[in-house]
């Protein structure tokens, strides 16, 4: 297995150095986007602290390429603790991503390609098999509400064990493939985060 995988390496470089290999795409001009809004949760099927919240919600802003000083969130109306039976919780969030401009505009602060992003059980890890109704929603509202591209969505909520646990959505967005070093970055930040 490690001699195949090596002479795969092996072909991999030497098409490189021979120019045979497809260029990475080229990043279009893009800028910061911000984002502001409130998703609300019905009825889900178990009990969420606002820091559990918190934590499923970074997790998933990072996959998506936020910068992490632009990110914040505030849950509420959750429970204080994992035994309540608050199960209609709300969650403002803002954050910001990339903006891509028209092709040709010069001085752009960033530039973004346009890459796939899976969320599903550990991707990213904040994410548990049991959250399946959670995501479900998420995707319905939250990025429904943004100029993603959904290329696939599973969600079995009602299945049993183990089924239940296995759901995934697929998005394409533009994420940040390069940065000015003059760049203002997101808003509260000195320069953009890569």
């Amino acid at each position: 297995m490690r001699r195949h995988l090596r002479a795969i390496g092996a072909a991999a470089c030497w098409m490189a150095f021979a120019g045979a290999c497809a260029a990475a795409p080229a990043g279009r001009p893009a800028i910061w986007r911000t984002y502001d809004m409130i998703v609300s949760f019905q009825s889900l099927p178990r009990t969420y602290t606002c820091d559990q919240l918190w934590y499923e919600f970074h997790g998933i802003l990072l996959r998506l390429g936020a910068p992490i000083a632009s990110i914040n969130i505030l849950p509420y109306d959750c429970s204080p603790t994992p035994s309540g039976y608050m199960r209609s919780p709300r969650v403002e969030v803002r954050f910001q991503l990339p903006f891509v401009l028209l092709p040709g505009v010069k001085g752009a602060p960033i530039e973004a390609v346009e890459r796939a992003v899976r969320l599903a059980p550990g991707e990213p890890k904040t994410l548990h098999t049991s959250d399946c109704q959670l995501l479900q929603q998420i995707e319905q509202t939250m990025l429904a509400s943004m100029p993603v591209k959904v290329n696939a969505a599973h969600f079995d909520c009602s299945a049993p064990e183990p089924r239940s646990g296995r759901f995934a959505v697929t998005v394409t967005l533009p994420m940040v493939a390069h940065t000015r070093t003059t760049a203002a970055g997101p808003a509260g930040t000195g320069s953009v985060p890569d």
